[in-house]
């Protein structure tokens, strides 16, 4: 699979910034009030964070190996495709394309919205220009709703004139959000009024061994953790692939984990387990009682700017599957091209923000997004579970980087996500089979591409 038309230009750093600024979004800022319901102890908390991101760097190393090996744009389509055969690798692409990317940038960019309409109560989304009933399916739509697709165009543009222009803007707006946690944890320890007894007991035994609550408090920090394998999407625009790829992987995913755990230490030093419970934005709770002033604008700032950082490298990385399944004739045709003077993959680009742009216009995303949490779930054990099969299908291939532990890593990180998908359809049966008939609607249109590509 050649795609030599795509410019290598991302390096180490840029490689880096791209898996950090997709992983931090919001969820640092609010998660914790949540597992403080299930795990009301420090001790707890810190590690389920810690084994959520553990499992996270497990899935990164595995892609590790995957992405050396096979060193070209597209991700998880591609190692599909390679283990299993381009039919499974196309539905990947095909849920990626109709919800898990472009409903993800939807959403974002509405979130996004909605947290810039803090400081522009303009923007507030709930303040509605006109509404219209078409088939008993009501759309209300606000000066909120054009600037959310507003946004998405506009990164859509910085991506299509050149990966360089991408990657500064995302290497920017990167270390403004690690900035902010480092800032947060270094004016706690030096100016927060905060208490160390916060941190006793440190342990509740009785609540870590009830597996059944364990498991629960675990689901949402791994979603936290999403986006841990960023980079891979865009392998084929790295530097000296066979190095870098693994190395950022790993020390992306290691800072993460840093920060997090940096940040929750901040969180039991500011108050006690009993007061986050339930708080839905247990970062402002905190920081409000470390510094004894409302914080209010201080953290809203700070996570509209981690929503745009996340939304930039979605906007980035999701053109490089459709390009991918493209050349392979399994997708538009007009997709493959490469804008001759900016090396990106152009019209990719601009279908992926059209349609993300239907989703924010109609609102489907919300009804779409709420059933694909299964759907993740398999594609990422089926992803790290290439790895087990191309050891096997294809042991000449070359393998400039081997995952450590092998074969118990990718093997722990499988069993993971298919628990996780079993529980998804164990407590949501209905969404769950939503989730998979989502994936099912891509059978025909695989088998229409299939027989265009034949003739």
């Amino acid at each position: 699979m050649e795609q030599n038309k795509l410019k290598r230009e991302l390096g180490l750093f840029d490689a880096v910034m791209l898996i950090v600024g997709n992983i931090i979004g919001i969820g640092i800022f609010v998660t914790t009030g949540e597992i403080a319901q299930t795990l009301p102890s420090p001790g707890g908390i810190l590690l389920i964070w810690l084994l959520g991101g553990l499992l996270a760097l497990a899935g990164a190393l595995s892609c590790a190996e995957l992405a050396a090996s096979l060193p070209y744009s597209g991700g998880d389509y591609v190692y599909l495709r390679e283990a299993y055969g381009s039919f499974v690798g196309f539905l990947s692409g095909w849920s990626s394309f109709l919800v898990t990317f472009s409903g993800s940038i939807a959403l974002l960019a509405v979130v996004f919205t909605a947290f810039m309409s803090f400081f522009l109560p303009v923007l507030a989304l709930d303040r509605v220009l006109f509404s219209v009933e078409i088939l008993s399916f009501s759309l209300s739509l606000s000066l909120g709703h054009f600037f959310s697709i507003f946004v998405v165009l506009v990164l859509s543009a910085i991506h299509y004139v050149g990966v360089g222009t991408g990657r500064l803007v995302q290497n920017f707006l990167t270390l403004l959000k690690i900035g902010a946690l480092l800032g947060i944890v270094l004016l706690a320890l030096l100016l927060g009024k905060g208490d160390v007894n916060h941190f006793s007991p440190f342990f509740d035994l009785g609540k870590i061994g009830n597996l059944s609550a364990f498991g629960f408090a675990f689901i949402p920090v791994i979603f936290t953790y999403a986006g841990w394998n960023a980079v891979i999407y865009m392998a084929g625009e790295v530097k000296q692939p066979e190095k870098n790829l693994p190395r950022a992987l790993l020390w992306a995913n290691l800072l993460v984990i840093f920060l997090y755990l940096a940040i929750n230490v901040v969180y039991f030093y500011a108050v006690p387990v009993a007061k986050m419970q339930g708080a839905i934005r247990v970062s402002e709770v905190a920081t409000t009682a470390l510094f004894g002033y409302q914080t209010s604008a201080w953290i809203t700032a700070m996570i509209t700017v981690s929503i745009l950082g996340a939304l930039n490298v979605t906007v980035m990385i999701g053109p490089r599957i459709y390009f991918a399944m493209a050349q392979d004739g399994l997708f538009f045709n007009s997709l493959t091209r490469v804008h001759p003077r900016f090396y990106t993959p152009s019209n990719a680009i601009i279908g992926q923000a059209l349609w993300s742009s239907l989703l924010i216009l109609t609102g489907t995303f919300n009804f779409l997004l709420n059933y694909v949490s299964v759907i993740i779930a398999l594609f990422s054990a089926l992803t790290v579970g290439a790895l087990l099969v191309l050891r096997m299908s294809q042991p000449g291939l070359k393998r400039p980087y081997k995952i450590w532990g092998y074969p118990l890593v990718p093997l722990l990180f499988v069993i993971a996500n298919l628990g996780i998908a079993l529980a998804t359809l164990w407590e949501k049966p209905l969404d769950a089979l939503r989730g998979l008939g989502i994936v099912a609607l891509g059978i025909p249109a695989y088998i229409f591409w299939q027989s265009r590509s034949k003739r």
